[in-house]
C-alpha cells in the first residue's frame, strides 16, 4: 500500500518522510484501526485481498459518502464504519480490474469496458480512485465532523485544472491519390457507420477542393496557428514506421519540416507506437531511437497507435525500458472517460517487482473517436459528455488527464460537430480557471510532486 499513499501524497501536496524523526505531520497507519483518530492522523482499515477474478466474481458493495455513490470492492470495516481507501485505490490503479478480461477485440486490445463497468453497471465517467483519495483527504482532517470530497491543489499558480492537450497524426497529406482514397472511404463511413450527413458533405466538399488543387489533409501548420491565436499548447504523437497497413500512409521525412516547427513553437512531439509496436515487432525502443534522430531530441512520451496493447505489463515494461517519461494509452477507444478510476496522472504498478514503473501514465480520457462513439450509441449530446468527463475531472482535482483530437482542423476523422467540441472546450477553459498544455509543460509543473512523495527518482526532463 505504500505504492497508493505515495500517489495520494503527490496528488494532494505532501512531501513523505522516510522516518518518524519529524513529528509535526500527517500519518496514515494501514491496518492499525486503534491508532488515534485526531486531525492530520488515519487509521485506514487493512481489507485488501488479492483475488485473480475481483472484477467480475467479487459482489461490490455501495456506500453513499458526501453525495457520491462509491462502489467498494472490500466493503466497510465493521469497526471504524471506514473502507479500505488504499486497498480500493490499489484496485483501480494497478488495473486489477482488467486482469480477469480474456476477450480481446478485433484490432487485440483488452475490451476494457467489460468487467467492472459494464458488468456492474459503474460509470466510466467518474473518477472513482480520485474520489476515493477526496474521501480519505477529508477523513484525514475532519474525521466524522463533515462530509466532504476535499479538492487537491493545483501545483501551477493561478491554475485550477491542467489538460494535456494531444493530437495522434495518425493520416497526413503526401499525394492527391492517398487523400482521395481516404476521402471516398469516409463516404461510406458517413452512412455505414457514423449515420451523418455533414460528415458525407464535408467530404464531397473536400473531394471537389483537392481536386481543384487544395492539399486536403495537410493541415499541421493552420492548426499551429491556431494554437498560438489561442494561447495554448499541445502534443503531437507520430509514427515513425510503416510496418501494417493501419499504420499512417506518410513517411516521418515528409513532416520533419512541420515537426520541428511544432517544436520551436512550444508544442511536444512524442512517439506513437507503431500498430504493431507491441503486438508483432515489439519495437518500441528502436521507433524512439528513430524519433530522436529524426527531431534532434529525445521524446518525452508514448501512446500506442490505436491504443493497441494486449498486456499491461509488456506495455509498461517496454515504456521503462525505453527510459520515456511518460505514457498516454490507458483510455477507451469507444467511450470517454476514466479507465483506471483516475483524474490524475500516476506510475502505474509493477507486479512482478513490486512496485511503481518510473514514468507517468497520463490517462486519455476524450477523444473525437469514442466521443463520437459515445454520442452516437448513446443519443448524448456531445458536448455534454466532453463537459461532464472534464468537470468530473475539476471536481477533486488539478487534472494531468489527456485529450486527443486527431485533426480538429478538418472533418477527415469525425464530423464537424465532433472538432467542435475541441474548440468550444479550448475557449471555455478560462472560466474554470484550466490550462490547456504540452505533455513537456504538465511534467515539468508536476514533477516535484511526485519526486516528493518517493515516486519517479532519478526522473528529469531532458532537453
Amino acid at each position: 500500500m505504500s505504492y497508493v499513499f505515495r500517489v495520494f501524497a503527490a496528488i494532494y501536496n505532501y512531501r513523505v518522510i522516510e522516518n518518524d524523526s519529524v513529528t509535526a505531520c500527517a500519518r496514515i497507519v494501514y491496518g492499525e484501526t486503534s491508532s488515534p483518530s485526531e486531525p492530520g492522523h488515519l487509521a485506514v482499515p487493512a481489507l485488501y485481498t488479492v483475488d485473480p477474478d475481483t472484477s467480475r466474481g467479487r459482489q461490490f458493495s455501495r456506500e453513499r459518502y458526501a453525495n457520491e455513490e462509491f462502489y467498494l470492492a472490500f466493503g466497510i470495516d465493521e469497526k471504524t464504519g471506514n473502507p479500505d481507501w488504499l486497498g480500493e485505490i490499489f484496485q483501480w490503479l494497478s488495473s486489477s480490474y482488467e486482469t480477469c478480461i480474456a476477450e480481446r477485440d478485433s484490432v487485440g486490445r483488452i475490451c476494457c469496458l467489460e468487467g467492472v463497468f459494464r458488468g456492474h453497471g459503474i460509470s466510466p465517467r467518474k473518477p472513482h480512485a480520485a474520489l476515493l483519495m477526496g474521501w480519505m483527504e477529508n477523513k484525514l482532517w475532519n474525521g466524522n465532523k463533515k462530509e466532504a470530497l476535499c479538492r487537491a491543489q493545483s501545483p501551477v499558480a493561478g491554475m485550477e485544472h491542467l489538460v494535456v492537450c494531444s493530437h495522434d497524426i495518425d493520416f497526413y497529406y503526401t499525394n492527391r491519390r492517398s487523400v482521395l482514397f481516404r476521402l471516398f472511404k469516409n463516404l461510406g463511413i458517413s452512412f455505414r457507420l457514423y449515420r451523418s450527413w455533414s460528415f458525407f458533405k464535408s467530404n464531397s466538399v473536400m473531394i471537389l477542393e483537392l481536386l481543384g488543387g487544395k492539399r486536403i489533409g495537410d493541415y499541421l501548420p493552420a492548426l499551429l496557428k491556431a494554437i498560438e491565436e489561442s494561447n495554448f499548447h499541445s502534443t503531437f504523437f507520430v509514427v515513425t514506421s510503416h510496418n501494417h497497413r493501419r499504420d499512417p500512409n506518410y513517411k516521418l521525412s515528409e513532416l520533419a519540416a512541420v515537426l520541428a516547427e511544432a517544436q520551436s513553437s512550444g508544442c511536444s512531439v512524442c512517439l506513437h507506437g507503431s500498430y504493431t509496436s507491441m503486438l508483432g515487432n515489439e519495437n518500441l525502443s528502436s521507433e524512439v531511437s528513430t524519433l530522436e534522430n529524426a527531431v534532434g531530441n529525445k521524446p518525452l512520451g508514448n501512446r500506442q497507435h490505436w491504443l493497441r496493447f494486449d498486456n499491461h505489463e509488456r506495455l509498461f515494461a517496454a515504456v521503462e525500458n525505453s527510459e520515456l517519461v511518460f505514457d498516454s494509452t490507458l483510455g477507451f477507444p469507444e467511450a470517454a472517460g476514466f479507465r483506471n478510476g483516475a483524474s490524475f496522472a500516476f506510475p502505474p504498478y509493477n507486479f512482478r517487482e513490486e512496485r511503481p514503473y518510473n514514468f507517468l501514465e497520463i490517462p486519455l480520457v476524450l477523444m473525437d473517436g469514442n466521443l463520437e462513439s459515445d454520442s452516437r450509441m448513446g443519443g448524448e449530446s456531445a458536448q455534454q459528455i466532453a463537459d461532464e468527463v472534464l468537470e468530473a475531472s475539476r471536481k477533486v482535482g488539478w487534472g494531468g488527464v489527456a485529450t486527443l483530437w486527431h485533426n480538429p482542423m478538418e472533418a477527415l476523422a469525425v464530423p464537424e460537430k465532433i472538432n467542435g467540441v475541441f474548440w468550444n472546450s479550448v475557449e471555455k477553459r478560462a472560466q474554470f480557471k484550466e490550462s490547456w498544455m504540452s505533455a513537456r509543460e504538465f511534467i515539468e509543473s508536476s514533477l516535484s510532486r511526485y519526486q516528493n512523495a518517493g515516486l519517479l527518482k532519478g526522473v528529469r526532463v531532458h532537453a
